[in-house]
């Protein structure tokens, strides 16, 4: 790839991005969680209830727009459970609610691999970083958790200012916090429609598609790594 020009600042998506989130919210973890609570759930149907999730958000997206939804999470697990196999409504319920719990628990993700060196790279380079965040979880405790604040200087949560990407608020409140233009600044994500193309409509310099799975791209720059960022960015 054509390294791009050099930013002032990088803005980062953080779940599937910096952050991998641990069995608990995969196939398995889903089987233990409804065991629990009497819900034979069926492994074999993950790509039904990933597929699930994916159109659960996409109807919340449609009827809340970019306004951040508390209600986002609760979807998401209902739909997973009710897709794995579970039947009895109660229990589904009660089963959605242990997800959402695990979900608000730093201790239930880690960090990629190839993160540290990464924001490290970037900051012997000079350059700003931030965080920025569809999610209600409080991201000062994140960025304690992971020992991130001596590389990030802001971190931004949708459910801070009320609306969730690919609004321009949420980067501009970054942005702003940085004290750098969106012309000077780069976006890495793991989504097309809410990190790269919210940051390009905002105005950003580049924004980066972080995709670890693989899969045949749509966007240019895509990288499979953190690793590949800083010589990206000319660094």
């Amino acid at each position: 790839m054509t390294p791009l020009p050099t930013p002032r600042a990088v803005l980062f998506d953080l779940d599937f991005t910096l952050l991998e989130p641990g069995d608990l919210f995969f196939a398995e973890g889903y089987r233990r969680t409804g065991e629990k609570f009497g819900l034979d759930l069926d492994v074999a149907r993950w790509p039904e209830a990933e597929g699930a999730a994916y159109r659960a958000v996409e109807e919340r997206r449609r009827q809340f727009g970019n306004a951040h939804d508390d209600g986002t999470y609760d979807a998401i697990a209902l739909a997973v459970i009710t897709a794995l196999g579970g039947g009895d409504r109660e229990k589904v319920q009660v089963c959605a609610e242990a997800v959402i719990a695990e979900w608000a628990r730093c201790e239930n993700f880690t960090l990629y691999a190839d993160v540290v060196p990464c924001l490290a790279r970037l900051r012997a380079a000079g350059i700003r970083m931030a965080l920025v965040s569809n999610t209600n979880r409080d991201l000062a405790k994140v960025l304690d958790h992971f020992a991130l604040r001596e590389y990030v200087t802001i971190a931004v949560a949708s459910c801070e200012i009320g609306l969730s990407k690919p609004a321009p608020e949420i980067f501009a409140a970054a942005l702003d916090g940085l004290g750098v233009p969106a012309s000077r600044a780069a976006m890495v994500g793991d989504s097309l429609s809410d990190d790269v193309r919210g940051a390009l409509e905002c105005g950003f310099a580049a924004a980066v598609l972080l995709d670890r799975s693989g899969r045949p791209s749509r966007h240019d720059p895509t990288i499979r790594s953190l690793v590949e960022l800083p010589a990206l960015l000319g660094l």
